[in-house]
């Protein structure tokens, strides 16, 4: 094996933990800064981990499964070592929780002050309003 197909091997295996990074700590809705003081690391390496730029080693994986309290076999499931795939899907990628795509993601994260319920609550306001009156 030339060491460029070993590099792009690596490449795989480190996108897919990034993934696997990502989704986890998007679902249980932690900020990357708060998994870098869990590794001890700067949210900036996070960020690197996420992209698949680096890679994480056994220890910080370690680490990680006991701060989420999974499994360690998490972080591989779904990656063939045969062919060196991932099985992850672009809709397998959580979004990011921020202001800027709350609207997009509102199916995921709900917001209280979306729209629709403060439509509703304006609308139920003038019935009362109108009864009341009446």
């Amino acid at each position: 094996m030339s060491s460029k197909i070993k590099t792009q091997q690596k490449i795989a295996f480190d996108k897919h933990m990034g993934i696997k990074l990502r989704n986890k700590r998007v679902e249980r809705k932690k900020t990357q800064s708060r998994i870098a003081k869990v590794l001890d690391v700067s949210h900036q390496q996070i960020q690197k981990y996420e992209k698949g730029k680096n890679g994480l080693n056994s220890f910080d994986v370690f680490r990680l499964s006991h701060f989420f309290k999974i499994p360690i076999t998490y972080f591989f499931e779904g990656f063939n070592p045969t062919t060196y795939e991932s099985n992850l899907q672009y809709s397998d990628k959580l979004p990011e929780i921020s202001v800027n795509n709350q609207i997009r993601n509102e199916k995921l994260y709900p917001n209280p002050n979306s729209f629709d319920q403060i439509t509703d609550q304006s609308d139920n306001a003038e019935k009362s309003a109108f009864k009341l009156t009446q």
